[in-house]
């Protein structure tokens, strides 16, 4: 048995909520060397378990979309909360009790739900077509926030202030009773006084102190210090585990899109431990380093996170050779350079396709990128010319193929799929 802890995090506090509309451009990447290690286990039927550490309404959805929905977790906020395990529901924002004469008015983006003369309510959806969000809002200002668990339940409810910031968030039971509320401008946390008795203290400094009286119980009472734990490197919880995990056999996983420093911080915060998981040469090098240097007995395993067994994907199957690139954030000079460079290999290989993959709409690209890309696979169609037009002929019965392609993955998952279809296993 291993239990891992992944570092699904956005850019602010670890712990609070990461989920967002459908159209907001994600503050992190979430495909990481946790989902792939995990599901490595997966299909070598290797018996695990996720601690799931911040608060995730939407883990469910999250975990079907990274092929993990059927892995066993323990969710630190669903223990505090009382939710329990059960398979996605998607609520109907119309079912709920609105005033009678609400009138809903659909856009693209979101449903807006007209309550009075001067009050309204949005509904928000995530990429599964879930419900996450309903804000409400007074004479053109939001004032609360009700945020939706993808298995049904209203499961917190965050305040804003005149000037539009948030200032208080009540976390709700299964019964729809508030069980915490953390004041989010001096970041103490309250327990309900009916469910004052499960906690150590009523009132909490900060919500680190609550999460980690949680997770050490947890721990006490449910993990054998025999099993061990691979922990997503992440300077934000490294130090609240290593306080809690002392006793446990513990390993790092370092991963470079997500540690891309190794700062003296975070290599002090990673030192408790017996092993180090690392993926690049140069972080392997650093660590070493360390390890000397501080006379550390830890060892360091450097292995790609993702599995690289022969997979049957397009490039097995069809005999080609998929080349994906990603546009985005390179300059057009550079571009430009690049996108010739892997057109000239095209050209010397045989079998050899490119996909460009971007966030972006098509529509939105440069213009000489969409011309070029055309005039490289109308080259690679053009019919040459034979005396009695048997070529002409054969080419009628001939699909147009596209040897370059721009891809558009607006979503991570998206990107994940294209990842998934063509890459190559030679």
């Amino acid at each position: 048995m291993k239990y891992f802890v992944p570092a699904w995090y956005n850019q602010g506090s670890w712990w609070e909520d990461k989920t967002t509309p459908y159209y907001s451009k994600s503050l992190v990447k979430e495909f990481d060397d946790m989902i792939s290690l995990m599901n490595m286990h997966v299909k070598n039927d290797e018996t695990f378990e996720m601690l799931i550490l911040n608060y995730s309404p939407d883990l469910r959805t999250f975990l079907h979309r990274f092929d993990l929905f059927e892995a066993r977790y323990w969710s630190l906020f669903d223990d505090i909360q009382g939710f329990e395990s059960r398979t996605p529901l998607p609520l109907d924002f119309k079912s709920l009790n609105w005033p009678e004469g609400t009138e809903f008015v659909y856009t693209p983006y979101l449903v807006r739900c007209v309550t009075g003369a001067t009050t309204y309510s949005n509904v928000y959806f995530n990429q599964d077509g879930y419900m996450v969000w309903i804000e409400a809002f007074e004479h053109g200002q939001r004032v609360q926030r009700s945020i939706f668990d993808d298995r049904g339940y209203l499961s917190s409810i965050l305040y804003f202030d005149g000037q539009g910031v948030p200032f208080r968030q009540k976390y709700m039971t299964i019964d729809g009773d508030c069980i915490l509320t953390s004041e989010l401008v001096d970041g103490t946390v309250h327990v309900s006084e009916q469910y004052q008795h499960r906690f150590n203290q009523t009132v909490y400094n900060n919500m680190e102190d609550l999460l980690q009286e949680r997770v050490a119980l947890y721990m006490k009472q449910e993990v054998s210090v025999d099993y061990p734990i691979i922990i997503a490197a992440d300077e934000r919880h490294n130090y609240f585990l290593s306080e809690i995990l002392s006793d446990y056999q513990l390993c790092y996983s370092i991963f470079k899109q997500r540690n891309s420093e190794l700062t003296s911080s975070l290599l002090q915060s990673i030192s408790n431990s017996q092993y180090w998981l690392v993926d690049m040469l140069d972080n392997e090098e650093t660590l070493q380093q360390y390890k000397i240097e501080q006379q550390l007995d830890v060892e360091i395993m450097r292995i790609t996170p993702f599995d690289a067994q022969v997979l049957p994907n397009k490039s097995s199957q069809y005999y080609e050779t998929y080349i994906g690139l990603w546009i985005d954030g390179i300059a057009h000079d550079t571009l430009q350079q690049s996108l010739q460079q892997v057109i000239s290999y095209m050209e010397r290989v045989e079998n050899t396709r490119i996909i460009l993959l971007t966030e972006q709409d098509k529509k939105l690209l440069p213009q000489w990128l969409t011309e070029q890309v055309q005039a490289v696979n109308d080259k690679y169609n053009t019919i040459n010319e034979d005396e009695d037009g048997i070529n002409l002929l054969l080419a009628e019965e001939e699909e147009y193929v596209e040897v370059i392609e721009i891809k558009h993955v607006p979503f991570e998952q998206d990107f994940k799929s294209s990842i998934d279809e063509f890459k190559s296993s030679h």
